[in-house]
């Protein structure tokens, strides 16, 4: 009943915020008279809708994606405030942040993806890039090598140089094979450019991290382990996997065992993590080796991941600095 009040609360508050502010047709107008005057009608609306949130608590700003005219390819996109008649630039973004800096960066964009394409189209079956997210996907007909990681770095890197205002920050390249939905293997690419020095969570070049998810190398790995390890009223989920970054074969993985919650009242579904194990792992031979069993009564829990892998072989590594 109390949570029915406070959302009766919130839905009169927001309804009586907005109805204060600037109404969607005026706001609109103002826009469009706006783009008028500073950017000689260059732009074409394509959405403007009332964009209040929680978090700003203004009724007055508004969501708007533009099109540029005379390249429909690109679409800008940021919130309006209708009442000062400017872009609304939040309090921790201190970047700039204008209608012009905003189409230049969707002009680089465009060409930096074509230039990724042209740069690895000959060597790929399928590619995405995404500029927002620092992200690469990339499909490949057969599992990658460590030369094949060491080609792409080197022309990513290549390309990503050109572009230090629209590339950021590392690129995350992810290598899946057909059907896939995500690659067993990602790559840390480093731009030359990049400057990660003053952050805790730090990469080293050319790092080669797994996913445990999504791949048919995952699942195998989390197919053999639950075998091995599992049992039908103590699951284990597979949690890390750290590959030699030079001999891709070798793995170290972690996985969390469970075990019937206590106070489940007799439900023996609902269970509680207890451990890890560490095992060593060769592929695609299979050859494991139990390493250590974690327990949470004497071992915290937080951070655990975090203290394996600095217990493990420099090989392994992938981190420099973290929290």
């Amino acid at each position: 009943m109390s949570k029915f009040i406070f959302y009766i609360f919130l839905i009169g508050l927001f309804l009586s915020l907005v109805s204060c502010g600037i109404s969607g047709i005026e706001a609109k107008r103002g826009l469009i008279a706006y783009l008028k005057m500073h950017h000689k009608d260059k732009y074409e609306v394509l959405t403007f809708k009332r964009d209040f949130n929680a978090a700003s608590m203004n009724p007055d700003l508004f969501w708007v994606e533009l099109k540029l005219k005379e390249n429909p390819d690109i679409v800008i996109n940021f919130d309006w405030n209708a009442k000062n008649k400017a872009l609304y630039i939040a309090s921790h973004n201190r970047h700039d942040l204008s209608i012009e800096s905003l189409t230049r960066y969707q002009q680089q964009e465009i060409v930096l993806r074509e230039e990724m394409h042209e740069t690895l189209d000959a060597d790929v079956v399928d590619m995405e890039v995404n500029v927002f997210n620092h992200t690469i996907s990339i499909t490949l007909d057969k599992e990658p090598t460590q030369r094949d990681f060491e080609a792409f770095s080197r022309k990513i890197r290549y390309v990503l140089q050109d572009y230090p205002n629209t590339w950021t920050q590392e690129a995350h390249v992810d290598f899946k094979l057909k059907n896939e939905k995500k690659g067993f293997y990602e790559l840390i690419v480093k731009p030359n450019t990049y400057n990660d020095s003053n952050l805790t969570y730090r990469y080293y070049s050319n790092a080669i991290v797994t996913n445990n998810a999504g791949s048919k190398k995952a699942e195998h790995i989390d197919r053999v382990i639950k075998q091995e390890f599992a049992k039908p009223d103590s699951p284990i989920y597979l949690n890390r996997i750290w590959v030699n970054q030079s001999k891709l074969n070798s793995f170290y993985i972690a996985f969390e065992k469970h075990e019937p919650l206590k106070e489940a009242e007799g439900n023996r579904h609902i269970t509680e993590a207890v451990g890890v194990y560490m095992v060593k792992m060769n592929y695609p031979n299979l050859d494991m080796k139990t390493l250590k069993y974690y327990d949470y009564k004497t071992t915290p829990r937080d951070g655990i991941f975090y203290s394996l892998m600095d217990q493990l072989p420099e090989d392994y590594q992938f981190l420099i600095e973290h929290p």
